[in-house]
């Protein structure tokens, strides 16, 4: 009978073909080899046909089984997956977790943070979005976002645990045809204020681009672009120069396309700034078990693990 089909007889067949041998299976089982071979009959009589052709040494698919083998397995995934979401909605599991992500955070920290929570929570959604700090802070104080990360240029002040990421390597960049890139010698902050900078948008208000004037921001005028792409290809036509960071420019350095501006005042610094990024999540929404798992984890990644104040 066709409904007699049970999950040990089909874990039993795909422990069998695994193993190679009825005897092999029985092992792997801990089961005696004529209780695999009971399963195995069972299984093919309910089937209507024979799943292995025993005329030789070792067992070997027939046709059917091997056309019935990918419904197996994935019958037994199914099963298993199951099982896995019912244990984590014991847990009190998250179904889903929505990151902001600022534009300036490093492809491989992301990637790598992303690919080990799959595995190791694969019921759980991600929506992932960019996001400017400023639209961050608020996405987190709204519940909007379960996680962001974001520049800590300036102390958010907020309600926001956050630990360091990653520590970004900021340089200032051109085109070569730029008249700042023709320059010979440092660059003194009057030529910076002469020429037009581009910079993210990141939502910061004037007292906040105040505090940090000198800091990346350094022009009396000044474009703002809310995609990284745009100031990319506005940096390389000549349009304007810009601070960002080195991980997302270094190919365009190498081939000519860009060139680093030799500013006086980071010669200290090697011509580069080095700006701390954060993950944060708000302190009055507590995280769930996944949403803690993947903090730790960007913490993880980004190769730092003290904390910072707030």
């Amino acid at each position: 009978m066709m409904d007699a089909f049970s999950l040990d007889q089909f874990g039993v067949f795909a422990t069998v073909v695994d193993e190679g041998s009825f005897a092999a299976a029985a092992r792997r089982l801990n089961r005696a080899q004529s209780a695999i071979t009971y399963a195995i009959q069972k299984l093919e009589d309910q089937s209507g046909t024979a799943l292995f052709d025993r005329s030789a040494y070792r067992p070997v698919l027939t046709e059917a089984g091997k056309e019935l083998l990918p419904r197996i397995r994935r019958v037994l995934a199914d099963v298993e997956d199951y099982r896995l979401h019912a244990r984590q909605m014991v847990m009190g599991l998250e179904e889903e977790l929505r990151l902001a992500v600022h534009p300036y955070t490093p492809a491989h920290v992301l990637s790598e943070a992303l690919r080990d929570f799959h595995g190791a929570f694969p019921t759980v959604r991600i929506v992932a979005s960019l996001s400017t700090k400023h639209a961050a802070i608020e996405s987190l104080a709204q519940g909007t976002s379960d996680l962001a990360t974001m520049l800590e240029v300036v102390s958010p002040g907020e309600a926001l645990r956050r630990l360091p990421c990653t520590v970004l390597e900021l340089v200032a960049a051109a085109s070569p045809r730029h008249p700042l890139a023709l320059k010979n010698g440092a660059i003194t902050p009057e030529m910076l204020h002469e020429h037009m900078q581009l910079v993210m948008h990141d939502g910061l208000t004037h007292e906040e681009e105040r505090m940090i004037r000198g800091y990346g921001i350094d022009s009396t005028e000044i474009w703002r672009v809310v995609n990284f792409e745009i100031l990319h290809s506005l940096l390389v036509s000549g349009v304007g120069w810009g601070v960002v960071p080195l991980s997302r420019v270094g190919d365009d350095l190498a081939a000519g396309r860009l060139v680093t501006l030799q500013i006086d005042r980071w010669a200290a610094q090697k011509r580069a700034l080095n700006v701390p990024l954060v993950v944060a999540h708000a302190t009055h929404r507590p995280l769930g078990p996944a949403g803690r798992w993947l903090f730790q984890k960007f913490v993880e990644i980004g190769g730092l693990a003290s904390s910072s104040p707030g």
